[in-house]
Protein backbone atom coordinates (compact mmCIF):
# COMPACT_ATOMS: atom_id res chain seq x y z
CA UNK A 1 0.00 0.00 0.00
CA UNK A 2 3.02 2.60 0.73
CA UNK A 3 3.78 2.79 -3.37
CA UNK A 4 0.53 3.63 -3.92
CA UNK A 5 0.22 6.19 -0.96
CA UNK A 6 3.33 7.62 -2.21
CA UNK A 7 1.82 7.50 -5.64
CA UNK A 8 -1.34 9.51 -4.42
CA UNK A 9 0.64 12.40 -2.32
CA UNK A 10 3.02 12.89 -5.37
CA UNK A 11 -0.23 13.01 -7.81
CA UNK A 12 -1.82 15.76 -5.17
CA UNK A 13 1.22 17.88 -5.29
CA UNK A 14 2.12 17.69 -8.98
CA UNK A 15 5.10 19.02 -10.88
CA UNK A 16 8.33 18.19 -11.69
CA UNK A 17 10.02 17.18 -8.98
CA UNK A 18 8.15 16.70 -4.82
CA UNK A 19 9.74 17.00 -1.56
CA UNK A 20 7.36 14.86 0.83
CA UNK A 21 8.88 15.45 4.71
CA UNK A 22 6.56 13.85 6.46
CA UNK A 23 3.81 11.12 6.34
CA UNK A 24 1.61 9.17 8.86
CA UNK A 25 -0.55 6.14 7.36
CA UNK A 26 -2.35 4.34 9.93
CA UNK A 27 -4.39 0.97 9.27
CA UNK A 28 -7.40 0.09 11.16
CA UNK A 29 -9.59 -2.80 11.12
CA UNK A 30 -7.88 -5.00 8.33
CA UNK A 31 -9.75 -8.15 7.82
CA UNK A 32 -9.64 -11.06 5.68
CA UNK A 33 -11.76 -9.46 2.80
CA UNK A 34 -9.00 -7.13 2.28
CA UNK A 35 -6.72 -9.13 1.16
CA UNK A 36 -7.74 -12.11 -0.74
CA UNK A 37 -6.49 -12.19 -4.36
CA UNK A 38 -8.04 -13.54 -7.77
CA UNK A 39 -6.86 -16.64 -7.87
CA UNK A 40 -7.74 -19.46 -10.37
CA UNK A 41 -6.59 -23.21 -9.30
CA UNK A 42 -7.12 -26.13 -11.86
CA UNK A 43 -5.50 -29.82 -12.01
CA UNK A 44 -5.64 -31.58 -14.95
CA UNK A 45 -4.49 -35.67 -15.05
CA UNK A 46 -1.92 -36.71 -18.09
CA UNK A 47 -1.05 -40.47 -18.34
CA UNK A 48 -2.39 -41.46 -14.51
CA UNK A 49 -0.32 -38.58 -13.19
CA UNK A 50 -1.97 -35.33 -11.37
CA UNK A 51 -0.75 -31.49 -12.49
CA UNK A 52 -1.31 -28.49 -10.58
CA UNK A 53 -1.27 -25.27 -11.48
CA UNK A 54 -2.27 -21.40 -10.63
CA UNK A 55 -2.82 -18.39 -12.50
CA UNK A 56 -3.02 -15.25 -10.91
CA UNK A 57 -5.82 -13.78 -12.56
CA UNK A 58 -4.20 -10.07 -11.95
CA UNK A 59 -1.07 -10.81 -13.28
CA UNK A 60 -1.55 -13.65 -15.55
CA UNK A 61 1.28 -15.18 -14.07
CA UNK A 62 0.98 -19.31 -14.15
CA UNK A 63 2.69 -21.31 -11.88
CA UNK A 64 2.72 -24.98 -11.13
CA UNK A 65 3.59 -28.30 -12.24
CA UNK A 66 3.99 -30.12 -15.91
CA UNK A 67 4.87 -32.88 -17.88
CA UNK A 68 8.18 -32.98 -19.87
CA UNK A 69 8.85 -34.87 -22.75
CA UNK A 70 11.46 -36.91 -22.48
CA UNK A 71 11.16 -37.71 -26.60
CA UNK A 72 11.16 -33.35 -27.38
CA UNK A 73 14.05 -33.26 -24.37
CA UNK A 74 16.40 -35.98 -26.33
CA UNK A 75 15.92 -34.46 -29.22
CA UNK A 76 16.55 -31.28 -28.58
CA UNK A 77 20.19 -32.75 -26.78
CA UNK A 78 20.99 -34.27 -30.22
CA UNK A 79 20.14 -31.12 -32.21
CA UNK A 80 22.48 -29.38 -29.99
CA UNK A 81 25.04 -31.57 -30.00
CA UNK A 82 24.81 -32.48 -34.20
CA UNK A 83 24.83 -28.64 -34.03
CA UNK A 84 28.20 -28.28 -32.10
CA UNK A 85 29.81 -30.56 -34.33
CA UNK A 86 29.00 -29.17 -37.64
CA UNK A 87 30.33 -26.17 -36.17
CA UNK A 88 33.63 -27.77 -34.82
CA UNK A 89 33.75 -29.47 -38.09
CA UNK A 90 33.33 -26.17 -40.37
CA UNK A 91 35.95 -24.87 -38.02
CA UNK A 92 38.60 -27.12 -38.99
Amino acid sequence: MQPTIDGSIRGDIGGDEQQIDSKDSAYHDISYKHILLPVWISAYRYRDKTFRFLVNARTGEVQGERPISWVKVMMLVVFILAALVLIWMWIR
